[in-house]
């Protein structure tokens, strides 16, 4: 068993739900039959929430303790970075339930999104959205309580939920709102200084610094540390980049391959094509983002896109993608002591040029 097997780290996952269903027979004064419609509602919700990903995050929580150990794990050990690795996946299903509500998306993983399933609705999945959230915290009592870092993991949880919820407001609020509706677009808010600031919270910390956090504090490293602050610095580039690719990835890849239908136009988003956009384009060229950008209107959304085309931003994009991978390399072969380097090369060879 190591990081590269999916199967393996499944498996986990089926015993960790099997765990929290079990859970609700053990809650005091409900009938029978009231448990059995919880576990029959979450018996579905679990799975088509929480799995079906890239699972990059969990999986990079193995590779971390692996390279930190410098051997194979053991089973024992094995078995409890699995778990720690299925957190930061329910951490991301519980984002996931919620940022598809507030973006009112259609589709994610190539299914409908959770809400959107007619035995769902916005009412319940708000509330799964929570359920997934306090699940994080269940598991890591059942199997985290006795271990010496179990309040250093629960900090780590609590920071990364707290960084990424600052994040999700800023972006939110690129257009803000006024009398419960969105107030008239202004272009002057979409900079690459917020966008730095949402990408940084929104992204960078639940994506890519959190699992490597994790692999630390289980192997027993201590908060001060200074492997935190270089995990960190290289966390934060990582997720920039991963961040902009999504980005392009929303307004270009097909849905089919990207597993959704992108509406960062339509949600009148901050992200790094308008902002670029912005600092490239024309007083008339500029007209067609006043015009038709945060409108959900299919016309509209193909003009802004044949905008970014004609402002050549995909080809921009790669020039950059280059200079990222230049200089993440760069500063993941300074980092002592080198095999903690095999973790970062793990996960940029998990984003570069990625298709989705």
């Amino acid at each position: 068993m190591s990081s590269t097997d999916k199967e393996a780290f499944l498996a986990v996952y089926r015993q960790i739900e099997q765990e929290l269903i079990a859970d609700f027979e053990k809650l005091p004064g409900l009938s029978p039959t009231l448990v059995d419609q919880l576990k029959e509602y979450y018996s579905t919700c679990l799975p088509y929430t929480v799995p079906g990903g890239k699972m990059t995050r969990g999986l990079t929580v193995i590779k971390g303790v692996e390279v930190l150990k410098r051997r194979p794990l053991t089973e024992k050990e094995y078995s409890d970075a699995a778990i720690l690795g299925w957190q930061v996946e329910w951490l991301q299903a519980f984002f996931l339930v919620a940022d598809d509500i507030m973006d009112g998306s259609i589709t994610r993983r190539g299914n409908p999104c959770w809400y959107q399933r007619p035995n769902v609705t916005q009412d319940n999945a708000i509330n799964d959205a929570l359920i997934l959230e306090n699940m994080i915290y269940k598991t890591l009592r059942r199997h985290f309580k006795s271990h010496p870092a179990y309040v250093h993991l629960l900090e780590l949880f609590l920071d990364t939920t707290f960084q990424t919820e600052v994040g999700q407001h800023i972006d939110t609020n690129g257009t803000p709102y006024a009398d419960g509706k969105r107030a008239p677009l202004d272009l002057g808010r979409f900079t690459l200084d917020r966008y730095q600031g949402c990408v940084r919270y929104k992204t960078c910390y639940y994506s890519f610094y959190l699992s490597c956090a994790l692999a630390l504090a289980y192997c027993g490293y201590p908060p001060e540390s200074d492997l935190y602050a270089k995990a960190d610095a290289v966390c934060m580039r990582l997720g920039e980049y991963f961040q902009i690719q999504d980005d392009v990835l929303d307004a270009f890849a097909p849905p089919e391959i990207l597993g959704k239908i992108g509406t960062d136009i339509e949600d009148a988003k901050c992200s790094w094509l308008v902002c670029k956009a912005l600092e490239l384009v024309t007083d008339e060229q500029k007209k067609v983002l006043e015009e038709n950008y945060g409108k959900h209107d299919a016309e509209g959304v193909q003009k802004v896109k044949d905008l970014y085309r004609e402002l050549k931003l995909e080809e921009l994009f790669h020039e950059y993608e280059e200079e990222q991978k230049a200089a993440c390399d760069e500063l993941i072969a300074k980092i002592e002591p080198e095999n903690f380097q095999e973790l970062f090369k793990f996960l940029l060879g998990k984003i570069y040029k990625r298709q989705k």
